[in-house]
């Protein structure tokens, strides 16, 4: 039995070098791990940069999808060690409860099955949207050559570049500089 659970079971991890403007700045790393339908993300990442002060951004989620469909995720993101974000995603009768650090909650009415998460480890060949964590809702992906634009709403827009179903490189515009994931191994 425990010979055929091995066999069943995964485990895949990116790792990814950040750049800040063209500066390495730190680390992402995605994890993914279980079996086909029923498995857990686990994404962390640590950057540093300095513009006019040094910025330090500590980043995790955890998904866990269970027959395809997420469960539950949580998302904490620190900024110079002050909470930032603390969001809650969790499966309630047929849709989902979303929570901000404020406590706020908001009720989604639909099945998510697809999440930024994805994107690092599968191509979104036939999405239109995704289940944002960050944002607290679903967000637009378009295809772009071998890449997608996934679209905020917000102008912070992120292109993910893909090889082989692998995401490669991801690209993100933000306030005030371009944050860039590059695929180490």
């Amino acid at each position: 039995m425990l010979a055929f659970a091995t066999l069943t079971s995964s485990a895949q991890k990116l790792t990814y070098k950040v750049k800040i403007d063209g500066k390495e700045s730190g680390t992402l790393i995605a994890n993914k791990s279980g079996k086909k339908n029923n498995f857990t993300y686990v994404i962390q990442s640590s950057i540093k940069t300095t513009m006019l002060v040094t910025v330090e951004v500590k980043y995790n989620l955890k998904s866990i999808i269970e027959n395809g469909k997420l469960k539950s995720s949580m998302l904490v993101q620190l900024v110079n060690g002050v909470k930032q974000t603390d969001n809650t995603t969790t499966v309630k009768g047929s849709g989902y409860v979303f929570k901000d650090k404020t406590g706020e909650e908001k009720i989604i009415h639909s099945t998510i099955n697809v999440i930024v998460p994805d994107l690092y480890f599968t191509e979104p060949k036939n999405h239109k949207s995704i289940w944002s964590d960050n944002h607290g809702k679903f967000l637009s992906i378009k295809k772009e050559g071998n890449a997608y634009l996934l679209e905020t709403g917000d102008g912070q827009n992120s292109k993910y570049t893909y090889e082989k179903g692998i995401c490669k490189k991801v690209e993100s515009t933000q306030a005030f500089s371009k944050i860039t994931f590059e695929l180490v191994q």
